[in-house]
Parts: C-alpha cells; sequence; structure tokens
C-alpha cells in the first residue's frame, strides 16, 4: 500500500503504465495518476485539476439484471484504455472490492490479454483477498472472459474472511 497520510492505495501494475486501485479520494491531489477511473459516480470536492475523468456510476448489486450490457461496459473499458494504454491510472469506487474489481478485472482480460482467474488473482493478492466478494460480479467476469476451465469457482465467504481478520472475535458487525 501506498499514500499520502491516511489516503492509501494500491499499486496493481506498474508496466506499461501503472495502474492505482484505492477509495474513494477525499481531495484530488491524493490521487496517484492523470486518469481516473469512477466506478461509483461520486467525487472529491473541488475541481480535478489536470486529471482526465472516466465515469461509469455501477451499483453494488445481486440481480443480474441491474448490471451494465456487456457491449456498452466494454465500449466504456475501451475509451478508458485509449487514454490508460500510455499513461497511469487510478480505479476507485467506495469499498474498492466489487464495482472496481468487476470494471479493472475486465479491463485486464480485454486490453492487457490475462486469462480471467489471472485477473483476478492480481486484484486478490495487490487489493485484497475479498475482491469480488460480490459473487454475481465473479460469476460475470468468469462467464464473459473464461474459457470452460475457468467458469467455476468459490465465493469468497466475506464471514469467514472477517473472522480470520480479526483473529474470531465477535462484534466486527
Amino acid at each position: 500500500m501506498y499514500g499520502r497520510g491516511k489516503f492509501e492505495y494500491d499499486t496493481i501494475l506498474e508496466e506499461p503504465a501503472p495502474i492505482f486501485m484505492g477509495p474513494l479520494p477525499q481531495s484530488w491531489s491524493d490521487v496517484p495518476a492523470p486518469v481516473v477511473v469512477n466506478l461509483c459516480g461520486v467525487f472529491p470536492f473541488g475541481p480535478p485539476g489536470d486529471h482526465t475523468i472516466f465515469t461509469l456510476a455501477l451499483h453494488d448489486v445481486q440481480e443480474q439484471d441491474a448490471l451494465p450490457e456487456r457491449s456498452a461496459f466494454e465500449a466504456f473499458l475501451g475509451c478508458v484504455h485509449a487514454e490508460v494504454q500510455n499513461r497511469g491510472s487510478y480505479w476507485h469506487c467506495h469499498a474498492v472490492l466489487n464495482r472496481s474489481g468487476l470494471a479493472l478485472g475486465a479491463y485486464l482480460c480485454i486490453h492487457r490479454g490475462m486469462r480471467v482467474s489471472e485477473a483476478i488473482g492480481l486484484l486478490r493478492t495487490r487489493r485484497s483477498p475479498v475482491v469480488l466478494c460480490n459473487s454475481l460480479f465473479e460469476e460475470t467476469l468468469r462467464r464473459w472472459y473464461g474459457d470452460e476451465t475457468e467458469q467455476g469457482f468459490e465465493p469468497v465467504d466475506i464471514d469467514r474472511w472477517l473472522v480470520e481478520r480479526t483473529g474470531g472475535q465477535k462484534g466486527w458487525r
């Protein structure tokens, strides 16, 4: 994790252009890259300065019908790619687990040539083991970009992760 003071973010990839993933910035000066990919539709206060901003206000949903249409989603990622292929980018939503995980996972498959299992593994290693704890989002990524060997998966057990993280203490809810 990197950051300034209390604002921390993660480096997902360094080459060919850095990709960072982190929470909603409090200030535009916290953002470590010139391009911002905003997946929640909420912005820091003040003018963005020299940042280029792409916004797709996704919802962390459990209903298949509420997901974006694949062609529109991929068109958005294509526009993002035109800007970030040689420039650093900062991907965020509120919790930096599901919406940004879905979008960045798809981006890594489409534009960086990763297998879906590799992209998900990278996000879970570099950001958090509970990235894509919304199993609909992981299932969608695997269905859209995975071959037949990548369709089966064990959904993230967020309750078990929280118990392990707190050392089995109760009261984390």
